[in-house]
């Protein structure tokens, strides 16, 4: 008898599991076929007049992305698209793209966006609201400013990438340039809202890749200083690597000074840096320290001046520290004098001292403008190559 019911419940539990796996293989109803996305890459956004928003949406074509298509074995034409609407308001614009595409808007696989240089002056916290509600949006996204407007960007002909969009992200994922994220304007709006992101150029010029044709070509440049979400200032190039040492993302950059010797140029790659920055207060008297240090290889030299000399390589890295200790000094004088704090000094300040900051962040711009800082920098020359002297001199010797 007992076995009897023990094979019962067995037999019940089977059904139990067999049922509740079924449950576990049953579709979602309001899934989204793979085929039915249309995949936004970049984002690019104007605002041509007043009251009005321009936004264009980048789209890569599946049925291009591939070769072999055709009788001549190769797809025809970009295998991407830009689909352009004006609206009201951003959330506007995009419905009208929606409403005119053939498949569902998707935002996972955006990673760039491009506001244009009147948009940017204006402002773009209409942009913040809207990633910061879209649940899909990736808030990792780089934000770039362009010095025409946003949609120029767009056309740009991407050579080594398949994409524009791809481009866009290797300069700033490379640390090319200034790299700022939506997530770092938004988690700027807690202490202020200054930001710093990089500046592209734009032209047009033959390219062998398009059989000599002009086409568009986008670089970078310098950087866009924004204030409460308002592009209010830009740094130039010299500035805009400033700030990449500051916030210790300078890689694999090379910079040159002139011999002490004759005059010539000796240029340097830098292998290595890090920077460290640390508040201090003194009585009525506030402001930072900030201690940079680089490893720099010789990477070519036209000087007479003898690399394997230790005193003579000494002179060289104070030439290189004096340097870079000038342009630091240079890029926070600008930052102090446009009253915008786009290093977030004041976020360290806090950090440290908690109490402090809770007196000052309610005016903090005015105390930015009158901070001290004391640039501490050490630039090493670690290898200097099996040469002792500039090449080209010692085949003429």
């Amino acid at each position: 008898m007992m076995v009897i019911k023990l094979c019962s419940k067995l037999k019940s539990v089977r059904y139990f599991v067999t049922f509740i796996s079924l449950l576990l293989l049953t579709g979602c109803w309001s899934r989204i076929e793979i085929n039915d996305h249309a995949f936004v890459t970049a984002m690019y956004i104007d605002y041509p007049e007043e009251g009005v928003y321009e936004v264009s949406l980048g789209f890569p074509l599946p049925n291009r992305m591939s070769t072999g298509m055709g009788l001549s074995g190769t797809a025809k034409g970009n295998p991407y698209s830009i689909v352009t609407k004006r609206g009201e308001s951003i959330p506007v614009a995009i419905r009208k793209i929606r409403s005119d595409l053939s498949r569902e808007i998707s935002w996972g696989h955006c990673r760039v966006i491009v506001v244009g240089r009147k948009m940017a002056e204006f402002g773009i916290n209409q942009l913040l609201e809207f990633t910061a509600r879209e649940p899909n949006f990736h808030t990792k996204s780089f934000l770039f400013v362009s010095p025409t407007s946003g949609r120029d960007i767009g056309n740009l002909t991407p050579v080594f990438e398949r994409l524009p969009s791809e481009v866009l992200r290797e300069y700033a994922q490379r640390n090319v340039t200034l790299g700022a994220t939506i997530k770092d304007f938004l988690e700027a709006e807690a202490s202020g809202g200054d930001m710093v992101t990089g500046l592209l150029t734009i032209g047009q010029t033959e390219m062998v890749s398009e059989e000599g044709k002009m086409s568009t070509w986008v670089g970078t440049d310098g950087a866009a200083l924004f204030r409460s979400g308002v592009m209010v200032g830009t740094l130039d190039v010299i500035g805009m690597r400033a700030g990449l040492w500051l916030n210790g993302k300078m890689k694999s950059s090379m910079n040159s000074i002139k011999s002490p010797t004759d005059g010539k140029t000796i240029s340097f790659l830098i292998q290595t840096s890090n920077s460290s920055i640390k508040p201090w207060i003194n009585g009525d008297q506030f402001g930072f320290d900030i201690h940079i240090e680089a490893d720099n290889d010789v990477l070519s030299s036209e000087s007479n001046i003898d690399l394997m000399d230790p005193e003579q390589l000494k002179v060289l890295e104070e030439l290189l520290s004096e340097q870079l200790k000038g342009r630091i000094l240079r890029t926070l004088q600008t930052t102090q004098s446009e009253e915008v704090d786009v290093f977030n000094f004041g976020r360290i300040l806090g950090w440290r001292y908690p109490k402090v900051w809770q007196q000052m962040k309610g005016n903090w711009r005015e105390h930015y403008k009158k901070c001290e800082f004391h640039v501490s920098t050490q630039i090493f020359v670690k290898r200097t190559g099996a040469e002792k002297n500039a090449v080209i001199r010692n085949i003429k010797e």
